[in-house]
């Protein structure tokens, strides 16, 4: 059974991709695609969303397979936080059934499942990305991780943190 791990401030929320209908796996896929697209792109690249999301509720599996073309394009940029994505946005597509994988139209509702993926993607950050923004060592902030201090869930070997809480160093946490 495939399981989605979603990190929403502070509570980590696991759904059944299989429990899924067919608009809310293609609007997630693409959700995920557009996030992991924006970390590679070029500068002055258009975004995926910008250039496929009307075209995702006409023709979907035409639509995955050019996202999928426009992110290997950029594969050699992916670090262990772009993997994570691609990871994710693969399962959540193997998860999409043979008979279901077509460009018969989506309903609008995959524009619900796309926004509401984009929101939970769009906050949450790895211990690169919190180091950066937080101003501590990168090895500080995954014992926080480890010891319950910071809100983060561990997908594989890879710390995911919520971007909204607070600074742990201005929270009364010292470095040691």
């Amino acid at each position: 059974m495939l399981i989605c791990y979603y990190k929403v401030r502070y509570r980590t929320f696991t759904v059944e991709c299989e429990n899924m209908n067919r608009d809310e796996k293609f609007g997630r896929a693409v959700a995920v695609a557009n996030v992991l697209h924006e970390r590679v792109k070029d500068v002055g690249e258009p975004g995926i969303a910008s250039m496929h999301l009307t075209d995702m509720g006409s023709k979907p599996a035409r639509t995955l397979e050019r996202l999928h073309h426009d992110l290997i394009k950029h594969a050699h940029k992916f670090g262990a936080d772009e993997m994570i994505l691609f990871d994710m946005m693969s399962e959540i597509i193997a998860d999409i059934s043979l008979d279901d994988f077509t460009n018969n139209p989506l309903s609008n509702n995959y524009l619900v499942s796309y926004y509401s993926q984009q929101h939970v993607l769009n906050n949450i950050m790895g211990t690169e990305e919190a180091a950066e923004k937080w101003g501590l060592a990168q090895d500080y902030i995954k014992r926080l991780c480890r010891e319950g201090k910071v809100s983060a869930t561990l997908i594989g070997k890879t710390w995911v943190l919520d971007k909204n809480q607070p600074n742990p160093k201005k929270a009364g946490t010292k470095e040691e």
